[in-house]
């Protein structure tokens, strides 16, 4: 009867260090808490905009300047391949460069990352904006103007450096 009881017992503990480890490990390591799952979820979702906003725009170098345009097929303005990128992501933007420059979150040079936007005033005329599209490296994409075509700058030009008015983000 000894024997009995030591077997059970030892059953008992067996079993129970078995079920106990593994519900520990199950709920220890799969539980995220519910602010970080969401927080995670939103990195990176915003980090598949940005690669969308990046990959439309690579895929529109090349293509005419063209004063209003916001599709492919016509070509695009400045503000406008802003909008078309943006709703390739979802995201709604608004449709020209000042209001743009309005309402997108304030971005600092040194923070830029890639899809935020880099903006520019014309020195003679305080009302033109200008708006491109920020690829990393110093290097943005933009509707240049009239008889152009979409393609890369570098934000370091003395050109654009004394035209820069600041960056902003929509993500």
């Amino acid at each position: 009867m000894n024997k009995i009881k030591i077997y059970t017992v030892l059953w008992i503990m067996v079993w129970l260090s078995f079920s106990c480890s593994a519900h520990k490990k199950t709920s220890f390591e799969h539980h995220i808490p519910p602010e970080q799952a969401q927080s995670d979820s939103r990195d990176a979702l915003k980090s598949n905009q940005r690669k969308i906003i990046a990959q439309y725009a690579v895929n529109s170098l090349g293509l005419p300047y063209q004063w209003g345009g916001q599709f492919p097929d016509i070509g695009f303005d400045c503000s406008g391949l802003v909008v078309y990128t943006h709703q390739m992501a979802d995201i709604i933007v608004p449709r020209t460069a000042s209001a743009q420059f309005e309402n997108g979150r304030v971005i600092t040079i040194q923070n830029l990352q890639i899809a935020d936007l880099v903006f520019f005033k014309d020195l003679k005329d305080d009302k033109n904006y200008h708006v491109g599209i920020y690829m990393g490296d110093g290097r943005f994409i933009h509707a240049p103007g009239r008889g152009r075509t979409i393609t890369y700058e570098f934000l370091n030009t003395p050109y654009f450096l004394n035209r820069y008015i600041g960056s902003r983000s929509y993500l």
